[in-house]
């Protein structure tokens, strides 16, 4: 990582490519991302002028939507990315790598994007989503049965642990994934199991919406707080909310499988429930089935009400992305866990 920042072109000075953005209202500061790159080695000018050499700003350009601001880009994919593969080349056992975020805040398309480009650099990586590892159609509506929301997936509870740990545990011992995978389109938008995939990866992505989160409880002036723009829980929604916490016990033993953590983090929580939206009213018009009228009004107070904001909001991770109502790139932030 010799390269001299000195030797970059004229027409390539720009130590903050994201900054010719003119669609970006707020451009995030450089420094805390020197910060970030201090942790992996890199000199902030060398990144740069290694990733513009690697033409990677373009890389699986078709992976993202149209009109992804250079933030995303720059602030979130390459660092990632970079993260990725310093990890790849500095051990040589399997990391397996997280990123929380709630629905509808594009870490699917970051996840698709992870892969194309891993592939472009020689690097072996796997991308699976938390929800690929829902329960049987079957299971799955007794599992959801009488929760308040009515929703038919999405809760903690909803997921097959028990395979999602054997799945990584063998993946660990023999570099194998063999997973399930989930279409969130059949059954009327319910969703139901479509398939597994059996491959090989080094490096191994786990997505999701609560990845990271930790049971909590909350003081009634807090939840008083979580709800001021919003109807009160009801009676029934507070009783299910404590099942949920209990059901988060479940998932700790994933949680700490994770050697890297990255939380995309909203600056303000409700912006997650007009992306949800926004998702499935695009997954409606290209696939013909998805979560619609009072059904999706309903998976939107779930995500609200289930899980308390708190928890959500402040996931102990590597490293935190903070973002903003429009997906713009406010910060990179060194976690509470990160590691050398």
């Amino acid at each position: 990582m010799n390269i001299d920042p000195l030797n970059i072109p004229k027409s390539q000075k720009s130590f903050a490519p994201w900054i010719e953005d003119k669609d970006l209202e707020n451009p995030f500061p450089e420094d805390n991302l020197k910060i970030f790159l201090a942790k992996l080695d890199w000199e902030y000018h060398d990144w740069i002028n290694y990733w513009v050499e690697k033409n990677g700003s373009d890389f699986a350009n078709s992976f993202w939507p149209n009109g992804t601001k250079k933030d995303w880009i720059w602030g979130l994919a390459l660092p990632l990315l970079s993260d990725i593969q310093q990890k790849q080349s500095s051990q040589n056992e399997r990391s397996l790598f997280g990123i929380s975020a709630l629905p509808g805040c594009g870490k699917t398309c970051l996840g698709k994007w992870l892969e194309a480009s891993a592939k472009i650099l020689g690097i072996s990586l796997k991308v699976l989503s938390l929800d690929d590892f829902y329960l049987p159609s079957n299971e799955l509506d007794l599992a959801m049965k009488d929760n308040p929301w009515e929703v038919p997936r999405g809760l903690p509870g909803s997921h097959s642990i028990d395979l999602l740990e054997s799945s990584l545990d063998n993946w660990l011992s023999s570099g194998s994934v063999n997973a399930p995978q989930f279409d969130k389109s059949l059954r009327d938008g319910s969703g139901d199991r479509s398939g597994w995939i059996n491959t090989q990866a080094d490096i191994l992505l786990l997505e999701g919406w609560f990845l990271g989160c930790h049971p909590l409880d909350i003081s009634l002036n807090q939840l008083e707080k979580e709800f001021v723009n919003h109807p009160p829980l009801t009676s029934n929604e507070k009783e299910y909310r404590s099942r949920v916490q209990n059901q988060l016990d479940k998932y700790l033993p994933i949680w700490q499988r994770i050697d890297r953590l990255w939380h995309i983090k909203l600056k303000d929580f409700t912006s997650s429930s007009h992306w949800k939206v926004e998702q499935e009213t695009q997954m409606l018009r290209t696939r013909g089935s998805a979560l619609k009228g009072e059904q999706l009004l309903s998976f939107v107070r779930m995500i609200q009400a289930s899980i308390p904001q708190e928890s959500l909001m402040n996931i102990s991770c590597d490293v935190r992305i903070e973002i903003n109502k429009e997906r713009e790139i406010l910060q990179i932030l060194l976690g509470d866990r990160i590691k050398g």
